[in-house]
């Protein structure tokens, strides 16, 4: 092959590269490393493509092997330019948060049921408002309660605590007949030591003879 036409083959193959790796813009881009720019690339492809094209060619097939170095030239220079920076992938969702917990609210059942004297028998009047109080403990069955059992100061102290005793177990059994279990159910006897009113009258006698229940 001819001096002049292997300069043919390898300027043909270096304007076909640079060209192959051509854009409107031929600023070199800050954000690719040197060996990714496009006048590196063209120059590579370009003395690539030569190199094929010459070593194609002959001095009786000059064209052919100019037409082969410029083809692969340009490329080689595109394959060379080829942007192989991973794609960007999309950032995961956020997690949900999960949903607080629904706050417990106390139950508060204070309920006082009186009795007549030297009796532990309930009262008519009684029922309707144990059968409150059973319903409210069904309806909240995490809910236990203290059933205690009080006296007035009539009697002695030995006699007092076991009708006190007496008076509380009566109400608890009532509240399992309305369905409350009787393991919710603590019951005690005080006696004569708690009175909420005197106990030189009738009328404060009367209300110290009852059974209190409360919320635990």
């Amino acid at each position: 092959m001819k001096k002049s036409t292997t300069g043919l083959l390898l300027g043909s193959a270096l304007v076909v590269g640079l060209a192959g790796c051509a854009t409107p813009n031929t600023t070199p881009s800050s954000d690719k490393p040197w060996y990714q720019q496009p006048v590196t690339c063209g120059i590579a492809g370009a003395l690539i493509g030569g190199g094929i094209g010459y070593a194609s060619s002959s001095e009786s097939d000059e064209e052919t092997g100019a037409a082969i170095g410029a083809t692969s030239a340009a490329a080689i220079g595109a394959l060379l330019c080829a942007d192989r920076s991973p794609e960007p992938q999309p950032e995961p969702e956020p997690m949900p948060e999960p949903e607080p917990e629904p706050e417990f609210e106390p139950v508060t059942l204070q309920s006082d049921v009186t009795f007549a004297f030297d009796s532990a028998e309930l009262r008519p009047g009684a029922e309707y408002e144990l059968n409150e109080v059973a319903a409210t403990l069904n309806d909240n069955p995490e809910v236990r309660v203290t059933i205690a059992g009080h006296t007035d100061a009539i009697g002695s102290n030995e006699y007092n605590l076991d009708l006190s005793q007496d008076r509380a177990d009566s109400v608890a059994d009532y509240l399992m007949s309305q369905g409350v279990a009787g393991d919710r159910m603590r019951t005690v006897g005080y006696g004569e030591e708690r009175p909420v009113a005197t106990n030189e009258t009738d009328e404060g006698r009367a209300m110290n003879r009852r059974v209190e229940i409360m919320s635990q």
